[in-house]
């Protein structure tokens, strides 16, 4: 029998629950081992609900638990560096919930643990598994609508401001831009496969809660090509991406959130439409699966820690921009 990555997560999250735990048991190389919450009760609850080996009574106890390999941190932002960190340190693989961070400089310091201590940390963005994502790269890298001159992307919906929710607080790395304007730089970097050399950035930032509830942002990238990205708690839901090439134009309507949605990628040349089909797919699954076959030696890290401190960087640049009200150069 094939061995299994026994997992461990880290506390009692919505995302845990709804997505992370489902992919665990449906994939093929792994199994859940391990949960820990702030409350041990809820910790032991979940294990005898959703099927986990053991419950702990704190983080430290299950990072400390010899049987765990993989640990997946979906703690809110500013905990998934220290505790990434000393998932690390203690020899575990780590899946981290995105952003990987509250800046670039945490990234490097959980790559680095993570290279000392010979484990892998991936940052959580389970849309690029998809398999329209990879799809669309493909079309793209074959020319279907020539070079990619331009980008729009768009993680925005409708959120009331809930003062229980970390979301809500600027310490503990809330707002749009952290929550999902990250994918919509992510996507263009992703498209563009280069890295942005400016970012000017606007934002309209909550008079109570003090974080963003909108960013709009410009990232420029060499050879004069740009991408537009918006990110938002205060307008209707969109989950867009569109590139536009010298000859046509891809988008899809469901980049980030295609769920077990089956999705079409829109190709427009000219008048002609053409639709590309593809099929629902578990991308979470996905995800958790490439993760278990690379901690288990069988491939490489797709995305590498080095792309997650690549794509804080850039968010850096625009926090830097709303703060400066200024361009921001990447050097």
């Amino acid at each position: 029998m094939d061995k299994k990555v026994r997992w461990g997560i880290l506390g009692c999250a919505g995302i845990a629950e709804r997505a992370l735990i489902p992919a665990v048991k449906e994939s093929g190389n792994g199994l859940l081992y391990g949960i820990a919450a702030r409350d041990e009760k809820r910790a032991a609850a979940w294990a005898r609900t959703h099927g986990f080996e053991k419950s702990y009574p704190d983080y430290q106890a299950l990072i400390d638990d010899p049987a765990i390999d993989a640990v997946y941190n979906p703690l809110p932002n500013h905990l998934h560096a220290p505790w990434s960190v000393r998932a690390a340190r203690a020899g575990k693989h780590v899946l981290c919930e995105k952003p990987m961070a509250m800046n670039a400089g945490e990234v490097r310091e959980m790559a680095a643990a993570a290279e000392a201590s010979g484990v892998l940390v991936m940052e959580a963005f389970m849309y690029k598994f998809h398999p329209q994502i990879e799809r669309t790269l493909d079309l793209l890298a074959a020319g279907g609508i020539g070079p990619v001159r331009s980008l729009h992307s768009s993680f925005t919906f409708m959120y009331e401001p809930d003062g229980r929710n970390y979301r809500w607080f600027p310490e503990m790395g809330g707002g749009a831009l952290y929550d999902v304007g990250c994918y919509t730089l992510s996507a263009a970097r992703l498209v563009f496969g280069d890295e942005p050399v400016s970012a000017v950035a606007r934002a309209f930032v909550h008079p109570k809660y003090g974080v963003d509830v909108s960013t709009h942002v410009l990232l420029e990238f060499p050879g004069g090509r740009f991408a537009h990205c918006d990110s938002s708690f205060d307008a209707h839901f969109q989950s867009r991406l569109l590139a536009v090439g010298e000859r046509g134009t891809l988008g899809l309507d469901r980049a980030f959130s295609a769920k077990h949605h089956e999705v079409d990628i829109r190709i427009v040349r000219g008048d002609a439409v053409d639709l590309v089909h593809v099929p629902a797919a578990n991308m979470f699954t996905r995800m958790v699966e490439h993760f278990g076959d690379c901690v288990l030696g069988k491939k490489p890290l797709r995305y590498p820690a080095r792309d997650a401190e690549m794509n804080m960087r850039a968010i850096d640049a625009c926090f830097e921009s709303v703060r400066t009200g200024r361009p921001v150069a990447l050097s």
